[in-house]
């Protein structure tokens, strides 16, 4: 063998120098790593963790009706607000304000400004991310809309025995309700459409408000009134002209459901379109943390499995965020300051107990899943806390009494979880490792689905949607 030059053997020696010093460095790390692998393979296997399971995106024609629909502003007393207003792919199916602005304003997301503060709505919209899972059991930050065992019924709702036949889903059923919300969809009898909608829809009068007026709000005939002066703007009435919009409707409606004559079809009908389409379209199907749970352990870094053992284990967050969805769909109060007008007369928001009225449930509010968490600030049912990082802290320490706290000031720091009140303290290397962790539920896809934002709707009216949505 021909001996090596001076000048070469010294850079093979360096070389060779610099490979063992980064081996050597290289291996705390990367045992530090196997460590955290191997201790949440642990919990993996206590906690019997999967990624979670979904469902195809198949596009049917009842997929294509639920879309038109749900994106359709015609939906809206006013012919200005669709479900997807409020919930926007751009924010994470939830529309980046604090407080829901649905009929009576202009702009969407951050840029969505009242024209009326006394139209309000009292709650933060809640995102809709696989809603159409089997852990889902009630909807509504006071689960007013709920899947019950038999034989009582099926589905509890404020509409109760006169709930539409045929409902498929507690997503479907969920749907009925914010088309006779009046500060959501529905509006006021005296109230006309605006002046520049295209199409023939402009300026006209709101007569979907207009049949339920003389009913009380929550009285169950309310909501038949609303959804059956839907169905004749949806699909004309006998001996009037109809329109190219409502013939598109009645296509639309035939392909979805071509054994059901159109005559006999109901909102129900319509609902479960809708809640069909969201079942498949708004579905988290690729995050960090499902790669991790099918094995790739390189899909989520040190901090978020650093994250994941707190979530599990020291910062007891699976004690309300559990199974696949990480909620358990129960209710809690985190004693969350009030903002807004309230449900009351007072502007209180008691939570649970505005659906239920026990006593007990008082500022109860329903456990939020946590897949996408990261895009659906504000958070809270007030939308009270701008930031995830602010949301966490909230969680770990119980409220003090403040001096000359209000009556209701001290019934909601009363209220405040048993399972949270000694706290938990938490370091900030531990908060910035659960938001890690956090971040790993993201969606990589979550905001640019071409397929799920349709360019144009039947009505003509405009499809409320972000630059981002696309």
């Amino acid at each position: 063998m021909r001996p090596l030059r001076p000048a070469t053997a010294l850079i093979c020696l360096c070389l060779w120098l610099w490979l063992c010093l980064a081996g050597a460095a290289a291996t705390p790390a990367q045992a530090a790593n196997d460590d955290l692998d191997a201790a949440l393979d642990r919990v993996i296997a206590v906690r019997g963790l999967e990624p979670l399971e979904v469902p195809p995106l198949v596009v049917t024609p009842k997929f294509r009706l639920g879309q038109m629909l749900f994106f359709d502003p015609i939906l809206s007393g006013t012919r200005d607000v669709a479900c997807a207003t409020c919930h926007l792919l751009g924010r994470g199916t939830s529309d980046g304000v604090a407080l829901s602005l649905g009929v009576r304003a202009t702009g969407l997301a951050e840029e969505r400004r009242a024209l009326d503060t006394e139209r309000i709505h009292p709650r933060n919209t809640m995102d809709i991310w696989n809603r159409g899972h089997e852990s889902v059991r009630n909807m509504f930050w006071d689960g007013r809309v709920s899947e019950i065992e038999a034989p009582v019924s099926r589905f509890q709702t404020p509409m109760m025995d006169y709930l539409p036949d045929g409902i498929e889903s507690v997503l479907a059923a969920q749907a009925l309700f914010p088309l006779a919300g009046e500060e959501e969809m529905l509006g006021l009898p005296g109230d006309r459409s605006p002046p520049d909608l295209p199409g023939g829809h402009g300026d006209r009068p709101n007569e979907i408000a207009q049949a339920a007026a003389g009913f009380d709000e929550f009285e169950p005939q309310r909501f038949v009134a609303v959804h059956d002066a839907l169905m004749r703007r949806l699909l004309g009435q006998a001996g009037t002209p109809l329109a190219d919009w409502q013939i598109a409707y009645r296509r639309l409606i035939a392909s979805a459901y071509p054994d059901t004559l159109l005559g006999t079809v109901t909102m129900g009908d319509l609902a479960n379109a809708i809640g069909h389409f969201q079942d498949l379209a708004f579905v988290t199907r690729e995050t960090p943390w499902d790669r991790y749970l099918a094995g790739d352990t390189s899909a989520i870094g040190m901090e978020a499995k650093q994250g994941a053992l707190l979530f599990y284990g020291k910062g007891r967050c699976v004690a309300c965020h559990s199974g696949p969805l990480l909620s358990d769909f129960q209710f809690h109060s985190l004693a969350v300051p009030q903002i807004g007008p309230g449900i009351d007369e007072s502007g209180d928001d008691r939570g649970r107990y505005e659906a239920s009225r026990i006593p007990r449930e008082r500022y109860q509010f329903r456990t939020p899943p946590l897949r996408n968490v990261t895009l659906t600030a504000p958070y809270f049912h007030s939308g009270a806390v701008a930031r995830l990082a602010d949301a966490i802290a909230l969680h770990l320490s119980p409220p003090a009494a403040l001096p000359n706290e209000s009556e209701v000031e001290a019934l909601q720091r009363a209220s405040f979880s048993p399972m949270l009140r000694r706290g938990i303290a938490l370091s900030e290397a531990e908060r910035a490792s659960l938001l890690a962790f956090l971040e790993s539920l993201e969606d990589a896809q979550a905001e640019s689905r071409a397929t799920i934002v349709p360019e144009s709707v039947p009505s003509g009216l405009p499809v409320p949607a972000l630059d981002t949505d696309g």
